[in-house]
């Protein structure tokens, strides 16, 4: 994509079996703040109000727990003010991994349904440092979430890397997804059929839904007549959803 197509936001989408338990995960876990609950679905975003991520409650009579990896290998969320890290880590949650870095502390937590989160506030996370043994952290009372972040990366396991490079191509490096080979039997599952990641939502800089619709030409879209949209599904049966920021 071109400079104009510039990804200003991106809201993964995950759906969950048990929402009141997956809702205590990112609430105190990773200090998400409870912007919207409508209907299944509940929007969690900042002291900003800005929706960050969304998760869905599926009943087990539609959908199922991933047998093998999941086709989220892990979401990576950067923190802007870095001490609001340690003030999650004082509420004594478990987490599964604590990390150093040069701006502060980090972690790494696993949800209820088993997607992987990385938190951090550093310029890059590959220099974070895995503590051996964790720092008791004091409880802060007057914390009551993070103020700002935002969905730096989204890690995908798939079948093919090869294949979901290609697919992806056109959009250049302007969406903030990597990808991780794996193997699975339902890493090209039916989406929303597994407790899964089920769509990305991107708010990009200039949305031209024509131009958009030409450059992803050959793959599976749909736009409305209202060009409100553009609805993409990639090799993975993930739903891409582009509009206007």
């Amino acid at each position: 994509m071109t400079r104009n197509h510039q990804t200003i936001k991106a809201v993964p989408v995950l759906k969950t079996n048990n929402r009141r338990l997956n809702l205590e995960f990112y609430c105190q876990t990773l200090g998400m703040k409870n912007l919207l609950e409508e209907g299944p679905g509940v929007s969690l975003g900042d002291q900003t109000k800005s929706e960050r991520l969304v998760i869905e409650e599926s009943p087990g009579a539609r959908s199922r727990k991933v047998v093998g990896p999941k086709k989220l290998a892990q979401i990576t969320i950067k923190v802007e003010e870095p001490k609001e890290i340690e003030a999650l880590l004082g509420q004594a949650r478990p987490v599964l991994q604590v990390y150093q870095g040069e701006k502060g502390y980090a972690f790494k937590a696993v949800s209820p349904e088993g997607d992987t989160f990385l938190v951090h506030a550093e310029d890059d996370s590959q220099t974070l440092r895995a503590l051996e043994k964790t720092p008791a952290f004091e409880t802060q009372a007057e914390f009551t979430g993070l103020t700002q972040f935002y969905i730096e990366k989204v890690i995908l396991n798939v079948p093919n890397k090869s294949a979901a490079q290609t697919y992806y191509q056109p959009f250049g490096d302007t969406l903030p997804i990597e990808f991780k080979e794996e193997e699975g039997q339902d890493l090209l599952a039916e989406n929303a059929a597994t407790w899964d990641l089920s769509m990305i939502k991107f708010s990009l800089e200039r949305f031209d839904v024509d131009q958009l619709a030409e450059l992803l030409e050959g793959r599976d879209l749909f736009v409305p007549k209202s060009k409100k949209f553009l609805l993409a599904t990639d090799v993975s049966q993930i739903d891409l959803w582009f509009e206007q920021a």
